[in-house]
């Protein structure tokens, strides 16, 4: 599924995006991305441009990339939160270092999607 832009809004339908400058959700039927500009800025992407998510994931390194699946197989399972930095390979070729939080979202106890945020870290 393509990642569609999360222009003018926010992690819901009515939420600001303000305060989250780098957004993300991930429908976890479709696996369907919605990414905030912020989200194709840190990857190098221009915004719009539809990225699959394992476009995506293949563009963290690979102990990067087993974490993320780690992590977020956990997470589903148990419907909790994580926050982990990962590093990722731009389109550019430059490797950047990512934290991304995320937290679940269940509808009738059942996990539905994945969102929070990611940000750049490479120079903490």
């Amino acid at each position: 599924m393509p990642i569609l832009p999360l222009f003018g809004q926010g992690l819901h339908s009515d939420d600001a995006l303000t305060p989250l400058p780098a957004a993300w959700e991930c429908d976890l039927e479709t696996n369907a991305l919605r990414w905030s500009p912020g989200v194709y800025d840190l990857f190098g992407f221009p915004c719009g441009v539809a990225v699959t998510r394992d476009e995506a994931v293949g563009m963290y390194t690979p102990e990067s990339a087993a974490l993320l699946e780690t992590v977020r197989s956990r997470a589903i399972v148990e419907a909790s939160s994580f926050t982990i930095d990962v590093t990722i390979r731009r389109r550019d070729g430059a490797l950047r270092r990512m934290r991304l939080t995320a937290d679940v979202e269940c509808e009738a106890g059942r996990p539905v999607r994945l969102y929070g945020t990611k940000q750049d870290v490479t120079d903490e």
